[in-house]
Formats: C-alpha cells, structure tokens, sequence
C-alpha cells in the first residue's frame, strides 16, 4: 500500500465516540492552552509586582503641553 492512501474509517469506530462535550479550539492545542494561561498569570502579576523601567527620570513637564480650554472644576 502506498503511504499517501488513507484508510476510510470504519462506521463502528465512528459510533464509537459516543457523547463528548463541544470544545473550544485552543483547548485542542496544548502549546496554546498554555500560552494563553501564561499570559493571564502575567496580568495577574502586574497587579501585584510593579514593573522596572529603568532609573528614574527627571520630571521634564507635561509632554503634550496644557491644555487651556480643560476644566476640572465642580459647578455648585
């Protein structure tokens, strides 16, 4: 027989697989699944360990400049 033919599945083997709950496509893959939980566990550890960024800067002012029509105040 040659490698590139497939066999047809037999009809008892398809009955077989009885009732399985419909899963999502990346549950099918491991290496995904993984990954997805890995980049969860990194948004749950920003919240608790603050990222390094280097040595402080100095503070150089407001980068877009201020804004003059923008006010903050409550109307009494």
């Amino acid at each position: 027989m040659d490698k590139d033919i497939q066999r047809n599945v037999q009809r008892d083997i398809i009955k077989n697989k009885g009732l399985t709950r419909k899963r999502k496509k990346e549950d099918r893959n491991p290496r995904v699944a993984k990954r997805r939980k890995y980049e969860e566990m990194l948004g749950k550890r920003k919240t608790v360990v603050k990222e390094y960024k280097g040595k402080e800067a100095k503070y150089e002012g407001e980068k877009s400049g201020i804004a003059s029509g923008l006010k903050r105040s409550t109307r009494l």
